[in-house]
């Protein structure tokens, strides 16, 4: 994979500019290469009339690599028979990117994503030497919006109730979400007992329970509080 990117920083008055140097010098082309350009420093004016130029980095990833992503992934769908189109919306050296829209949508996310999981997984241990993320028309991100939200509501149900509260399995990328949410209620509850207490912060215990919880837990001498995410 390393051999199919191609990695620079160009100095230039604008990110037009530099692109035709990197054409230019380097042999970039768009017939054979998807090009990124990005700002790294603005270019500006000193005195009214002093040009400085801006700095841009530019990568250059062979059309070889997605194109073996999107020829493999076309062979998986058609396997499933699901009639589905494939686009490249991001590529690095060693990420891919790839959207998948059409009339069955609906069948390749299935319940709660857990097919396209099982796709992407799938199509991961097909390509070789880079990893691919494969979304279809931004399911994911409302995937994470309901996570977050769902993960609030238990939070808040574990801490009224002082009871522990449990989640299905997730794909780590979903626990990671969770987690996230978690521990900004991990911050709450040790500033609340900072506040009630002249004990140290370690009156909060976080461990983990044979049931693969994850639960806050404060001494007996409070109320105990309990926040529980699937792991």
């Amino acid at each position: 994979m390393q051999n199919d990117l191609q990695l620079f920083e160009i100095k230039a008055a604008n990110k037009e500019e530099a692109l035709e140097i990197a054409k230019n010098q380097h042999g970039v082309t768009e017939s054979s290469h998807t090009i990124y350009v990005k700002e790294l420093k603005e270019s500006k004016k000193i005195l009214g009339f002093i040009d400085l130029k801006g700095l841009y980095e530019i990568t250059a990833v062979e059309k070889q690599v997605e194109n073996d992503v999107v020829t493999i992934a076309k062979k998986l769908l058609t396997m499933m028979d699901i009639n589905l189109e494939i686009e490249i919306t991001k590529s690095s050296e060693h990420f891919v990117l790839i959207n998948l829209y059409g009339p069955d949508n609906g069948i390749i996310i299935g319940k709660k994503g857990k097919t396209l999981n099982s796709f992407e997984f799938l199509l991961n241990t097909l390509v070789k030497g880079c990893k691919v993320e494969v979304d279809v028309e931004g399911f994911k991100e409302k995937r994470a919006n309901t996570l977050r939200d769902l993960a609030r509501k238990r939070a808040e149900r574990a801490i009224q109730t002082d009871k522990a509260v449990k989640l299905n399995p997730m794909p780590p990328r979903e626990r990671k979400i969770i987690h996230e949410i978690i521990n900004k209620y991990e911050e709450k509850l040790r500033d609340s007992i900072s506040k009630k207490s002249n004990e140290t912060i370690n009156d909060l215990i976080r461990y983990f329970n044979n049931s693969g919880f994850f639960i806050f837990k404060s001494f007996p001498h409070y109320s105990s509080i309990k926040i529980v995410s699937c792991i």
